[in-house]
């Protein structure tokens, strides 16, 4: 319903006096859905996480992925202000999300991408001062901000109460340590808190959620965590949780594509008898079903190996396994994710490409950028084989890859890594990487899989 183009968001027109606008206008049903998902309780911190991310999963399935990417942001700046709550402010925010109600409830909102970097958010050049009569922090409601002023180029969830952005920080390092996260209130006294939106971008899928090209001037917000590791917090807190949601989203759409393909080959029929009793055309429809399984099993894999990353902080090589295939899985399940609705569009024929008919062009569209959020295909790849060359698994490959893969593990694979690892810099071996990763989680999900059919 919410992506119709008659329902999609848009920049409100100038008002009587010609005062150029800084709001964007959701329609009713969309208003709806998010007050209805962040006013469910979702963000207490109560809730058990596993539940909290099936129903996230159950959202995805729905097909409603402009709802889902608010939901995403919002998990990212809860789990920053908890984690780094140094600021009372911080703690304010939290307090609004754990209170929730479909009357009054916030979301969040991240914007990191700048035109010059895209994913390289080191060089990001928006810029942070002091604001001008801003004491320490702690002082009183209004001291301690910063001032932002600069360009950001993909501001998603644009409508959000509170902003979580990246910034240089003025007087700090020129390199990855001089970039700050602020949280930043979309609204000040009743009025846009220092931005103008440039234009809203014209996306290919998830059109419900309001993208834009944003210029901040004189922006006010306060510090989320030490000024010199705003960078790696983003990337720890912020960027891996959104990946989560991606792993959950792929996995969403696959099991929605498979339920549509499923139901139409059941009834429709040709050549007299069911779609489902034609040989070839249900061999596709096992492999669609066979591929959904997969990708749900191995989400809530990563999500079961993030989880107990977070609750053993000291155990170094579990923490590495989580970072290493929550990026991977989200490079993968949402490469692969297009692949699979297209599979089960053809199953509708004619039908399937047709809009009014079924909602699978739509999740074709949503699909098909799922893997452009928070670290294309290729830069997550180099950052796992980074990160793997950075904390020290060569020479242990084997125990490593055991973590994750148990008995699945393939001998081959430990060695093909350990070859890797000899000269991770090296064009071949990182074109080899590019060639193990595949296999590393297919076998994490045949794993996962297994688990779930046996109750192991």
């Amino acid at each position: 319903m919410v992506e119709r183009r008659e329902k999609l968001p848009f920049i409100e027109a100038c008002g009587p006096y010609n005062r150029v606008s800084s709001e964007v206008v959701l329609p009713s049903e969309t208003r709806q859905m998010l007050a209805e998902v962040h006013g469910s309780g979702v963000w207490k911190a109560s809730l058990d996480e596993r539940a909290r991310y099936a129903l996230f999963y159950l959202l995805n399935q729905n097909g409603e992925s402009g709802i889902a990417c608010s939901v995403a942001c919002t998990d990212g700046l809860a789990r920053a202000l908890r984690v780094l709550a140094d600021d009372p402010r911080s703690g304010e925010v939290v307090e609004q999300l754990e209170k929730a109600t479909p009357e009054h409830w916030i979301h969040g909102a991240q914007f990191i991408t700048e035109i010059q970097g895209g994913s390289d958010a080191a060089t990001n050049a928006l810029r942070a001062e002091p604001a001008p009569g801003s004491g320490p922090a702690g002082a009183s409601r209004e001291e301690g901000l910063w001032s932002l002023t600069g360009q950001k180029w993909f501001c998603s969830n644009l409508t959000a109460d509170y902003w979580l952005v990246t910034a240089r920080v003025k007087g700090g390092p020129a390199d990855h340590r001089g970039i700050g996260l602020f949280c930043v209130p979309r609204v000040r006294s009743g009025e846009p808190n220092g931005y103008r939106i440039v234009r809203l971008k014209e996306k290919l899928g998830t059109r419900a959620v309001p993208t834009a090209e944003l210029e901040l001037a004189g922006a006010l917000g306060w510090p989320v965590g030490p000024l010199d590791a705003g960078l790696k917090n983003t990337v720890a807190i912020v960027l891996t949780v959104s990946r989560l949601h991606n792993v959950m989203a792929a996995a969403g759409v696959a099991r929605r594509a498979t339920r549509e393909a499923h139901a139409y080959a059941g009834f429709r029929r040709a050549f007299g008898r069911k779609l489902a009793e034609h040989p070839l055309l249900a061999a596709s429809l096992r492999e669609i079903s066979d591929t959904a399984d997969r990708a749900e099993a191995g989400a809530f894999a990563t999500l079961d190996a993030w989880l107990e990353a977070q609750a053993s902080p000291d155990d170094h090589d579990r923490a590495l396994w989580a970072r290493v295939i929550v990026s991977i899985s989200k490079a993968i399940t949402t490469r692969r994710s297009p692949g699979q609705v297209y599979s089960a569009m053809m199953i509708l024929g004619g039908n399937g490409v047709e809009e009014r008919f079924c909602a699978l062009p739509r999740l074709w569209r949503d699909a098909a950028i799922l893997e452009t959020w928070e670290g294309p295909y290729t830069l997550l790849l180099m950052q796992a084989l980074s990160d793997l060359v950075k904390f020290g698994v060569k020479g242990r490959e084997r125990s490593f890859l055991e973590l994750g893969l148990g008995d699945h593990l393939d001998a081959e694979d430990s060695r093909e890594l350990a070859d890797i690892l000899t000269a991770p810099d090296e064009d071949e071996n990182i074109l080899r990487w590019s060639e193990l990763v595949p296999r590393l989680v297919g076998r994490f999900e045949d794993r996962a899989l297994e688990a779930l059919r046996t109750g192991d």
